[in-house]
């Protein structure tokens, strides 16, 4: 099983006591835990980086830490270090606990982005109608260059290309919040070939910006609704979880399918950044009946920081316990097995559409991967925003100065098809793209495209 997203996990833990600036010598002892950790709990830090350019990051953070820093900015700061190891799974949580205090103040920036090919970013229109319109181009906010902002975002981001673009794009508010800009927002831009400034005095609240990016963090993990009578859409945002509650979501979903006589079917997975891989199993019971899987097993790095969690979570009678430190647990697991749950009376026989996309992430992916690989569904829509084989297994702790929480990788996950050579994301198997102008426009490629081959 693969772990969701830091930020999916830690939303609301870790709130022990935390200054909000730390000295100079407490953000560089931090620095060295987390190097600790990393090299102790890791399964290879250095499988797209070298240990001299890891290195030579660090000392160039520390080099630009001031006699004291806020814990705000050093979050940033250890994004600069995490980003070269170029590993999603191993950052700082995206949003910090730690900062609760500000999450219901309207200290965020009001605005949601897009981003052309160019790295150019626009308003979408979903934030400040009639004041920042729909396809402006954002300039800057409070003097700082946004495309500058988007792009060194990007960089602290791991993973894929397009991953790192889609995460920096959709957190860009909470990132210039980290950055120390506050309201009021003298936003600068460009419409219709004329610059413009507006000066926006108060700011949203946390859920307010990121809740249609992130719809699992405000209490929507999943939704389902019948398009013109013909397509039924389950729209799945995340895998995070106990099983109970999709077990009942997909039963009542599919009872619905089945006495609407629905043919057609879409499973809209592009806003899923994973969680638990069985919730996953639930869900492929519904309408499929062939054997399949979902991984081929992994390579796990065995530490003591590891196995300590584990007891912790009270999980004593693991295997993983009983490898030795320092070493590396090979589980293969390449045979396809049948399908884990199958529903009777709900089971679904029509066309199945499973769509993906830059944020298709972890167990998601995993999903992704054994139905494109066993051919369970037609994926359409966007490639995903992980490779097949990547890490995963996180190892969770809090630095102990800053008390900013962090994720480490512990181990690589290899994909369906068994071959740890493989190096790309899930290919689609009819590829649709949303393009900045669909998002500024609202409009869906693949919702239209759904209605089409349904006719």
């Amino acid at each position: 099983m693969k772990t969701a997203l830091p930020f999916l996990f830690v939303f609301f833990t870790f709130l022990s006591g935390f200054a909000q600036r730390i000295s100079k010598a407490e953000a560089i002892a931090d620095i060295d835990y987390l190097h600790q950790v990393i090299r102790a709990a890791h399964y290879n830090p250095f499988l797209y980086t070298t240990e001299v350019k890891y290195t030579q990051k660090i000392n160039q953070v520390k080099s630009t830490i001031p006699d004291s820093i806020e814990t705000r900015l050093f979050t940033l700061k250890l994004e600069e270090i995490t980003g070269l190891i170029d590993d999603a799974h191993t950052a700082p949580t995206f949003i910090q606990s730690i900062f609760k205090a500000d999450f219901r103040k309207p200290v965020f920036l009001p605005l949601s982005f897009v981003a052309d090919k160019k790295g150019k970013t626009y308003s979408d229109g979903k934030a400040l109608p009639g004041i920042i319109p729909a396809g402006a181009e954002i300039i800057s906010v409070n003097g700082t260059s946004v495309q500058k902002f988007y792009q060194e975002s990007a960089l602290r981001v791991g993973g894929l290309q397009t991953y790192r673009n889609e995460i920096a794009i959709k957190m860009i508010g909470y990132n210039l919040y980290l950055s120390g800009i506050r309201p009021p927002f003298k936003i600068a831009y460009q419409y219709q070939h004329k610059k413009e400034v507006k000066t926006i005095e108060n700011g949203s609240i946390l859920r307010d910006l990121i809740g249609d990016a992130f719809p699992n963090l405000v209490g929507k993990p999943y939704s389902f609704k019948i398009l013109e009578d013909k397509v039924a859409w389950i729209e799945l945002n995340t895998l995070e979880g106990d099983y109970h509650p999709y077990l009942k979501f997909f039963d009542s979903c599919f009872t619905v399918i089945k006495q609407k006589k629905i043919k057609t079917l879409a499973i809209d997975i592009r806003k899923n950044t994973g969680g638990n891989s069985i919730n996953a199993d639930l869900l492929l019971g519904f309408f499929n009946s062939k054997k399949y899987t979902l991984s081929g097993g992994k390579n796990w790095k065995i530490s003591q920081l590891y196995k300590d969690q584990l007891i912790k979570q009270g999980d004593s009678s693991n295997n993983y316990l009983k490898q030795p430190n320092n070493s590396t647990w090979q589980r293969p697991n390449c045979e396809p097995y049948d399908p884990k749950y199958a529903s009777d009376e709900a089971f679904f026989n029509g066309r199945v559409y499973m769509i993906t996309g830059a944020m298709t992430f972890s167990s998601a992916n995993m999903l992704a991967n054994g139905v494109k690989k066993f051919k369970l569904a037609m994926l359409i829509g966007e490639p995903t925003g992980e490779n097949t084989n990547d890490f995963g297994e996180a190892y969770r702790f809090q630095l102990p100065n800053s008390k900013i929480g962090f994720s480490v990788s512990t181990s690589l996950d290899f994909g369906a098809d068994c071959n740890d050579k493989t190096k790309h994301p899930v290919l689609p198997d009819h590829e649709i793209e949303t393009s900045y102008l669909d998002k500024i426009k609202g409009l869906d490629p693949v919702l239209q495209y759904m209605l089409k081959v349904s006719e």
